[in-house]
């Protein structure tokens, strides 16, 4: 009697305890008879589905049923039950409410000892919650977070698949690569928040210009690209130029702030320049560049004449980068002359490019892709540095010159540490602020913001000589004459070059020379080649030249030689030249 009574606690136990796990799960359960007719769910089966105990009772699953999955689905399901007694599968559910829901839903059958089927169990899990994450981190994956458009890792899907397409369909389409002019003056000068809002702004306009085929993605920074399907060749300009004359009205921004910007565009079409992806977005970002090279503010389609352009370009760049390592750059120095009596008052640094290849390499060569690359910063620190210590070292050796003069660029200007550098420089060579000159020219001042006012006031405030190289080629108001704390206007050759056969030219350069004299700032001639030209700007107030006439540029080991030149020139007071070259030498 004791064993039974133990038993019968023990099998109590046991119910109690699978009713309390059956109650107490998270997991939705539930049991139906042989036919499929719901004996048993438990709350979180409740809960789940919306259903109360006694909606589900007698029902068969089937009222769960969302009709996302058909009858071949749930015929392969009850197969697979039949043969291994089970099944296991995301399910496609419908609440109570009409919502319908994933979930993970096992099935297991309960057979008596005889082997008939006695129940079905089911345990299903809302996969709600999991899935949505699963959508989130997908969106992040493959979007902006800042814009929200695609970002390059859709784009690449979506090319791909556009190519196919184009392919099977004799279809043709155009990747357009676009950036905003000048958006780095605003993101310096109004601060990255204000960047980012007109970011926002920029991709809203440009979505409203395209068709809801279309794709429009951040490709990174200011870059967009956009993928046109199914579009004729000859549709495509027209829609650039819609787009591009859509950002031209200005944007109002938080804080009162109107910028106005524009955009260039690249055009790669496929498939007539590729059918691969990354090739397409490579010439649609190499015919960009050639539009930026155009003028901006415009478009230009890709040819394959932009991709030896582009070769051409990365290997200077490579190249230079080993230059530097390899110290393959040199300076060379053309002297500032007093015209009326030859006296050489101060040289300008040149660089040069001495290429172990193709010999010496003129600044035209290369200076131009050093700004476009970033390593103009690297490369002007290398002529600053040259330059002061090659001052310094003329000065040890009795060789007096009153300045040295070094062109400098936007990128430098810009640069947070210049100012910094600049002073460390002067303390470390031992020169005063009035031994070093920067040029600077008329497009590196255009727009004259206050950063940049601010950093031509910390250079006089060291001391340092600033003249305007190239005046009267540039873009800027005169204004800023007045509001700069200039020092010398250098007149660009091309205004001196045809003087006396130039009327106009004559005329332009008398007035700057005017202009100069009357703002009491040092006014230097560049490109005077010949007696006429230098008796000429004499004539008409103009004290300083530079040019062949006196000297071409030359290594710094032949400056003590034109300095005695200059000072025996300035005895004899002759009426030729301190040292005659001939143009090209």
């Amino acid at each position: 009697m004791a064993s039974n009574h133990t038993e019968g606690d023990e099998q109590a136990a046991k119910l109690r305890l699978a009713a309390a796990v059956f109650t107490s799960t998270q997991e939705g359960i539930v049991i139906t008879d042989p036919a499929g007719r719901v004996v048993a769910v438990n709350p979180a089966f409740c809960a789940m589905s919306g259903y109360g105990t006694d909606e589900m009772l007698g029902q068969t699953m089937r009222l769960l049923q969302s009709g996302r999955q058909g009858p071949e689905f749930y015929r392969q399901m009850w197969q697979q039950i039949r043969n291994n007694g089970y099944w296991q599968g995301e399910i496609w559910n419908r609440r109570k409410s009409g919502e319908i829901y994933p979930a993970l839903l096992t099935i297991s059958s309960v057979r008596f000892e005889n082997g008939k089927i006695a129940n079905y169990v089911g345990s299903t899990t809302d996969l709600s919650r999991i899935k949505t994450s699963e959508l989130q981190l997908d969106h992040l994956a493959h979007h902006d977070p800042l814009t929200n458009l695609p970002n390059r890792r859709l784009l690449d899907q979506r090319l791909e698949r556009a190519i196919a397409r184009a392919r099977q369909c004799n279809h043709k389409g155009a990747v357009l690569f676009m950036d905003i002019d000048g958006f780095k003056t605003v993101n310096d000068s109004l601060g990255h928040t204000v960047g980012d809002e007109l970011l926002i702004q920029v991709a809203e306009r440009l979505r409203g210009s395209l068709r809801a085929t279309d794709t429009l993605a951040r490709f990174g920074g200011d870059q967009f690209v956009v993928l046109l399907e199914e579009l004729p060749s000859a549709a495509v300009a027209p829609t650039v130029e819609r787009m591009l004359c859509g950002l031209s009205e200005p944007f109002d921004l938080s804080q009162g702030q109107e910028v106005f910007v524009r955009a260039s565009a690249g055009i790669s079409l496929f498939p007539d320049h590729s059918a691969n992806a990354g090739e397409l977005i490579q010439y649609a970002d190499a015919a960009l560049h050639q539009a930026k090279v155009n003028g901006k503010a415009t478009y230009c389609f890709y040819s394959t004449e932009l991709t030896l352009v582009a070769n051409t370009r990365l290997a200077v760049e490579a190249r230079m980068r080993r230059a530097l390592a390899r110290e393959e750059f040199v300076l060379h120095y053309q002297p500032v002359v007093s015209m009326a009596d030859g006296h050489i008052a101060g040289v300008e640094a040149l660089i040069r490019w001495n290429d172990p290849k193709r010999g010496l390499l003129p600044p035209s060569e290369f200076v131009p892709i050093a700004e476009e690359t970033g390593l103009i910063i690297p490369i002007g620190d290398w002529v600053l540095r040259t330059a002061c210590r090659q001052l310094r070292s003329w000065r040890s050796q009795g060789i007096h010159l009153d300045y040295v003069a070094v062109n400098i660029s936007a990128c430098q200007l810009r640069h947070p540490d210049f100012i910094e550098g600049i002073s460390e420089l002067l303390a470390e060579t031992e020169l005063a602020g009035h031994e070093l000159e920067l040029e600077i020219t008329e497009s590196t001042l255009l727009g004259h913001d206050s950063e940049t006012i601010g950093k031509l006031e910390a250079l006089k405030a060291l001391g340092i000589r600033l003249a305007i190289d190239d005046f009267g080629t540039g873009y800027s108001s005169l204004a800023y004459l007045k509001r700069l704390p200039i020092d010398k206007l250098k007149i660009d050759r091309s205004f001196v070059v045809d003087i006396p056969s130039d009327p106009a030219g004559m005329e332009i350069t008398a007035a700057i020379i005017g202009l100069g004299r009357g703002l009491d700032l040092e006014v230097v001639a560049e490109g005077v080649e010949s007696v006429g030209q230098r008796d000429f700007l004499l004539t008409r107030g103009c004290a300083s030249g530079q040019g062949y006439l006196f000297s071409q540029p030359v290594p710094q080991g032949r400056i003590a030689t034109l300095l005695r030149h200059s000072n025996c020139h300035r005895r004899r007071k002759p009426e030729g030249r301190l040292e005659v070259s001939r143009p090209g030498t």
